[in-house]
């Protein structure tokens, strides 16, 4: 084989590489997009129905998109050998959505901008719950990074702590709304459905895996939805119907995003949908976000950012390790 050759053959993976990142890229963008929509409909839908009302709504709905994919890479692929641990996992992630969509409901003041920078602690959470339930090592640069991370959620999210965001009134002393704890809650439990993911992953797509959440959410939400029922009008019906199809679409694309391109190359795309929130904010409630929460979500994406690199740089040296050995 000449020289030119080699050359050649060494190149393909490369550009094939390039060629996932970039496809990749666009299918984060939209899912950017998708989740800055879904959010925006939530809160609308949020003040002529209950929030627990529409999450259930939200999975119904997205079970039936779910069925096309599913009869394309076929049933046989739904099989699981840990029925228990697929049920934790979509509870969690009910309770994951459900609080996301509670958080930005009417009944709080809970801003787009706010609600996406709390979400974006996720990947801190992760780290902390994938070392303690999946004894993963975790070395002290990835520590520093998630404690200087919560740091950050701190100064979104306590008022007075810091000079960032001062008290309504002197003396009103520290106090955290409830949307806010619903939002970090729901990051939280968000966290815990992904650090399951990682073990279900193993025999379960990803498209299996959203068609199960979606399914099992329905009949988890189905007595809360009974106890809040409402009957909306048939365009509020459409608007529930069109933020489902919002929603999945925007879970699907970042699926695909990440099943086809690097995640340290990704990850940091999926933060686009703070500037996409905040332009939510100042086109429908008028407002723009206070320097605490550019200063707390800063901190956080660097966080997670530097996370998301550690954990590459630790995977390609066990890969050279290995081709050493090899």
């Amino acid at each position: 084989m000449s020289r030119e050759t080699e050359m050649e053959t060494e190149d393909e993976p490369s550009t094939g590489r390039l060629s996932g990142n970039a496809l990749g890229a666009l299918f984060m963008l939209f899912s950017a997009v998708g989740f800055t929509a879904y959010t925006v409909l939530s809160k609308t839908l949020t003040e002529e129905v209950h929030p627990v009302f529409l999450a259930f709504w939200r999975a119904f709905f997205a079970c039936f998109m779910s069925v096309p994919i599913i009869m394309r890479v076929g049933i046989s692929k739904m099989k699981t050998k840990h029925p228990g641990l697929l049920l934790l996992r979509s509870l969690f992630g009910t309770l994951g959505f459900t609080l996301a969509i509670v958080a930005l409901s009417a009944d709080f003041n809970l801003t787009f901008s706010q609600f996406n920078a709390i979400s974006f602690s996720r990947s801190l959470f992760v780290t902390v719950l994938a070392a303690i339930f999946l004894r993963e090592v975790v070395g002290p640069h990835r520590w520093g990074a998630v404690i200087i991370g919560f740091f950050g959620v701190l100064i979104m999210v306590v008022p007075g702590v810091f000079v960032f965001w001062m008290p309504v009134a002197p003396g009103a002393g520290f106090h955290l709304d409830t949307g806010t704890i619903c939002a970090i809650l729901s990051a939280f439990f968000l966290a815990f459905a992904i650090v399951l993911v990682k073990t279900l992953s193993a025999e379960l797509s990803a498209v299996a895996l959203l068609t199960y959440a979606n399914v099992l959410s329905s009949i988890l939400l189905l007595p809360f939805a009974i106890y809040y029922w409402s009957m909306p009008s048939l365009e509020t019906w459409g608007w529930i119907v069109v933020m489902a199809g919002v929603g999945f679409v925007a879970q699907f694309c970042y699926i695909s995003a990440v099943s086809i391109g690097d995640a340290s190359f990704l990850s940091p795309l999926d933060y686009l949908r703070l500037p996409m929130a905040t332009g939510a904010d100042l086109v429908i409630v008028g407002m723009l976000p206070g320097v605490n929460v550019w200063v707390g979500a800063g901190i956080i994406i660097a966080s997670a950012v530097y996370i998301t690199w550690r954990d590459r740089k630790k995977t390609a040296q066990k890969v050279t390790v290995l081709e050493k050995r090899g």
